[in-house]
């Protein structure tokens, strides 16, 4: 089956998940024919996961059902297909379908239990940490032959994305920096002090704008061309791609952040660095709300088994300025405290 164009460029070939999309779609087909193969898809928080899917939704609107949990599932019954139900299943965030306690998995058995029996497809979607978590405890993998690991976007990829929104020309692109604002020469205020007077006086002194002139004569190869890596758009993709491991949705952030419409330049494009101290329960909540993406405090309550904590917790994470607090009164990482969040946890060893 071919991809659908979407505008002037197909989505997936933007994004680079042309192969990704192509696997999906060859598991859909192949149970056409009676070969059952469910499929996972995987990444980390603002991966891309739920794009991809709705990608999917697209390429197959008459025979597809989309479900999407939004929050732990406590009851079975939310499990529960309706009866309409076509013969492509798309269930997104899906983990969300276990509680991190003991007993807390039977929801996730039942589910595994559902996919199994069902003459349908499952296409999900899991977070990166909560699956290998699952995968290596019940070995869940099993259960989805076809899985898709969302690889990081390149460079190019980011700078798509983010210019799609845009007409052509319409963000400026600036170098910062002493040579943009100021001539070649300019006066400056100089301070001398005549001990004869017993007094300073001002006086004008001329200055010579040394970094424009480099930059004009030494660095230029040709007259009146500059090279790629000289442009303030290439600079300032280069530090948003370092700074975001390609993670699309971080990328965003990071524009977002140094955008002030319509101009952007490589120096407003900040290098975000946490310095994060937390005690070990502290820490496996930051855990939990990385893994399950966002959650209330009411759901980490049921995990850890403590409001107090989680209330003193949650106050921690927000004065560090690790976690922020989303409209439905969930919690989740900032996008871009990320990078740090996901280093810390590393060294203790709660995600890997």
């Amino acid at each position: 089956m071919g991809i659908q164009q979407s505008g002037d460029r197909a989505f997936s070939e933007i994004l680079g998940l042309r192969d990704e999309i192509g696997d999906i779609q060859s598991a859909i087909a192949d149970f056409e024919v009676g070969k059952k193969v469910n499929v996972a898809i995987i990444a980390g928080l603002l991966g891309g996961k739920t794009t991809l899917i709705n990608e999917i939704e697209k390429l197959n609107l008459n025979r597809a059902t989309r479900i999407t949990f939004s929050g732990i599932i406590r009851d079975k019954e939310e499990i529960s297909l309706p009866e309409d139900t076509m013969r492509v299943v798309l269930l997104d965030n899906c983990h969300f379908l276990y509680t991190r306690k003991p007993g807390g998995f039977d929801i996730l058995y039942e589910f595994l239990d559902m996919i199994s029996s069902q003459d349908r497809v499952f296409v999900t979607t899991w977070n990166l940490y909560s699956w290998k978590y699952l995968n290596g405890a019940f070995e869940i993998g099993k259960y989805f032959p076809v899985q898709i690991l969302i690889p990081s976007l390149e460079k190019e990829g980011i700078r798509s994305l983010i210019l799609k929104r845009y007409e052509e020309g319409e963000i400026i692109f600036n170098n910062g920096g002493e040579s943009e604002k100021e001539p070649v020469i300019y006066i400056i205020p100089y301070p001398l002090e005549l001990a004869s007077l017993g007094r300073k006086i001002i006086i004008p002194v001329p200055k010579i704008n040394i970094p424009y002139l480099k930059r004009r004569f030494l660095k230029e190869e040709e007259k009146g061309k500059k090279k790629e890596e000289e442009t303030a758009e290439y600079r300032v993709f280069e530090k948003i791609h370092l700074e975001s491991k390609g993670n699309p949705g971080v990328a965003v952030k990071v524009w977002e952040l140094g955008l002030h419409y319509p101009h952007i330049s490589p120096e407003k494009i900040g290098q975000f660095s946490y310095d994060i101290k937390l005690e070990y329960d502290e820490a496996f909540i930051l855990h939990l709300i990385l893994s399950y993406q966002g959650l209330k405090k009411d759901e980490i309550a049921d995990m850890i088994g403590s409001t107090l904590r989680v209330n003193e917790t949650i106050f921690r994470l927000l004065n560090q300025e690790l976690i922020f607090k989303l409209e439905d009164d969930s919690f989740r990482v900032r996008p871009e405290a990320l990078r740090s969040v996901i280093a810390y946890l590393e060294k203790l060893r709660l995600v890997w």
